[in-house]
Formats: structure tokens, sequence, C-alpha cells
């Protein structure tokens, strides 16, 4: 079994008066990480009950807050047991914040409530009356980390303070060559926990296609009621084609001849469905900074070798630059939330790849140079010169190396890294 590094986070909000969201894109076996929560739970002799939302069967459990609660009594001896209640695919719940709200209120020290859900735009629409009441993980498909430890099956390999370069130099000469392999792999075929304990490339890519159509299908045509299916589909391979890239509104819309504000909708629903991501430029001297348009990335790599017909194609590609710096960006979204992380552009089109706000007014300089040959950009330097930055970061293909603060770190490495 993959395990997951976030498990070790949500133990820590079990046992509290507090509803669990648990927001997951499809397919990361949110199942089975809900029943390694449950078996948590049941360690002491503790009653869970474990329900699916989007089940026909529990259709009339989840008609009011008092249907369920009736349920609980008659089948569990509820209130008089405390219950961990566990609420799978929760947004099919009508009015499914109110819902939860009304039952935490009442019996917040009677149960404990563990809910997911599949769809952002939904959870947070739903999510409106929790606020104080409820802590939410967001569960991303399996990171590097987590993919590269099950591989290898290295179950005592933990991560490794940036500080301590000695211990990753030696981490990296060990392990490069399957470090390296599982890289490419990764690249490739992405993070589903069913694709990566499959070892048979065409195979891979089946489970793969299976997915997808089923999660944009399911997840985001029918469930959001998409009207212009084609234009939607159009712009999911259009976004592939176009990782990294600055997103031009106008010039999309065009293209796809549909309105800005249709195409303004459908990006966002891309978004709070997991498929995409936009982030912002960063900026602060409006005199010499860009500030309009958004990059984007893809939110899992195997979308876009899915979308643009590419599985077989990775591994012979000489420059696999967009496709690390996506890579790179969804490592650092495990890492920081999505609106710590920008990209940076002046108006002489200068860029640095990542800018990461560690903290208030304390930056990461990040830049992709996935080559045999690195150097310092010049904009990182006059990046320091005006802003507080606490550490440079350059991504290599296989250097690693430290030259006063900046630090030059091989992408197959990076996850392996606490920064």
């Amino acid at each position: 079994m993959i395990k997951r590094e976030i498990l070790n986070n949500i133990k820590l909000w079990l046992w509290k008066e507090k509803i669990i969201i648990l927001k997951w894109a499809r397919q990361v076996w949110k199942t089975t990480l809900m029943k390694e929560l449950e078996l948590l739970v049941n360690k002491d002799n503790n009653i869970s009950v474990f329900l699916q939302a989007d089940k026909i069967d529990n259709n009339d459990i989840f008609k009011s807050p008092d249907s369920l609660i009736t349920y609980l009594k008659v089948k569990y001896d509820f209130p008089n047991n405390f219950i961990y209640l566990f609420i799978d695919e929760f947004q099919y719940i009508e009015q499914a914040g109110l819902f939860l709200k009304n039952i935490f209120d009442e019996y917040k020290d009677k149960l404990q409530i563990i809910v997911s859900g599949s769809s952002s735009l939904e959870i947070t629409k739903n999510s409106e009356f929790l606020t104080w009441r409820a802590v939410n993980f967001y569960i991303d498909r399996i990171s590097f980390f987590d993919f590269f430890k099950y591989k290898e099956n290295l179950e005592n390999l933990s991560k490794i303070k940036l500080s301590n370069f000695v211990e990753i130099e030696s981490i990296y000469s060990v392990f490069k060559k399957s470090l390296e392999k599982n890289f490419i792999d990764y690249l490739t075929y992405w993070a589903y926990p069913e694709v990566a304990s499959i070892t048979n490339s065409n195979d891979k890519v089946v489970i793969i296609s299976q997915i997808i159509e089923t999660y944009i299908q399911k997840d985001v045509i029918d469930f959001l009621n998409i009207e212009n299916v084609s234009a939607f589909n159009n712009l999911i391979k259009l976004l592939s084609s176009n990782i990294w890239n600055l997103v031009n509104i106008n010039e999309i819309s065009s293209t796809l001849n549909i309105s800005m504000q249709t195409l303004n909708k459908y990006i966002d629903i891309l978004e709070w469905t997991f498929v995409f991501s936009k982030i912002k430029p960063f900026f602060k001297n409006t005199r010499k900074e860009i500030s309009k348009m958004p990059k984007i990335f893809v939110e899992d790599i195997s979308i876009k070798n899915y979308s643009l017909r590419e599985f077989d194609s990775i591994s012979s590609k000489i420059d696999l630059w967009s496709e690390v710096e996506n890579f790179i960006y969804n490592e650092l979204r495990k890492i920081y939330n999505k609106d710590q992380i920008y990209f940076y552009r002046t108006i002489s089109k200068a860029e640095i790849d990542f800018i990461v706000e560690e903290k208030y007014d304390l930056y990461i300089p990040i830049e992709v140079k996935y080559r045999n040959k690195v150097w310092l950009p010049k904009v990182m330097k006059n990046f320091e010169q005006n802003y507080n930055v606490s550490k440079k970061i350059i991504i290599t293909k296989d250097i690693l190396k430290v030259v006063e603060n900046t630090y030059y770190i091989p992408a197959c490495l990076i996850s392996i890294i606490d920064m």
C-alpha cells in the first residue's frame, strides 16, 4: 500500500471538536485513506460509521439532519455512544453545509464528523456555514516523495532539511539512478495510486484514460452542467498544450469561439475541480513588473499527456522543461498555499519561474534550469536587491551544489527536501 505523508497531518485533528473536510481529486484512493483514519479511531474500541452520500440507498438517511440522527440512534445507540461519522462525497447532500452545521452545533460533544468531497467548487459553496467549525485538507495525487518511497520500498526514508546539505548529497549519491528512473516514470504517468501500482505501460495508459474520462465526464461536465461540452473539451486540450504559459483570455475566447464570460466560468470550473491551476504574477513595482495575465498549470501531468497523446514521447523527449516546471509547481503546492506561489516577469520580459512567499515579506525565488549547464540568472540577482530573499533555488537536471544562499537542486530530488 502507498503510504501518504498527509495522513500524519490529518491525524492531529482527530478527537477534537472540529469537522474534518477532505477535498479530493477523483481516484486518489480517498476511500482507502478514509478507511485508514477509521482504523485509527477504532483502535480503542471507538464506534465509527462510514456512509456514502452519493449512493441512492442512502438518500433517505441524508434527507434531513433528523433522518441521519434517527439512523444513528437506532443502529448505534447514539448519543449514548460517541460516534466518529465518516461521510464520503458529502457535497451530494442537499444544503450540505447547513446540514452539517445543524448536527455539529447540537452534537459536537457526542460525535466527530469527517467528510470528503471531490468537487472543490461544491465543497466551498457548502462550507460557508462551517467557518470556525471545520478544518480543511486538500488530498492531492501522490507526491513524488510518496511515489519514490513506494516504488523503491524505502519506508524509513524521511524528508531532509535543506540546511542538512551533507545528508542530501549522501542520499543523492546513493539513489541517483533510481531517482532519475522513477522521475521520468512519474512525469509520464504522474500520480494516481492505481496507476503507480501497475508495471505495464499500456495498462497504465488504459487506466489513466478511464480515470480521466470518468473524472471529466462525471465530476465536471455532468455534475456542473456544462453547456458547451465541445468547447469545454477543446479548452482542456488548449490549456494542456500551453502549461506554464501566460493565459491570454481574449485569444483563447476567439480560438474557441465562446464568450469571455463563458471562458472564465470554464477555467474556474477546471480550477475548482482540481484539473488546472492558475498562478498570479508577483508585482509591487507596477512601473517595472507586469501584473496582468496569470499562468496555467495542470494538476496532473497525465491529463496533459492524455489530452495531447504524449505518453510515448516523454521518455524520449530531449527538452522536458515544461513538464519539469509543472512538476515543481505541483510539489510547491503540496508545501505552500496556492496564494503563496507566484511567477515574476518584468516589462523587459525577464522571468523567474516561481516566487514563494515563505512568510510575510520574505521570498524564495525558484528558477527551473533542467539542463546540463546552469547559472544564476541576472533577474534573480536583481530580485534579491529589491526584495527580502531567504534563499534562491535553481532546479537542475543533475547538478547538486550550494553557493552562498543559492541552492542548485536536481528536479528528481526536490520532493525529498524539506525547504
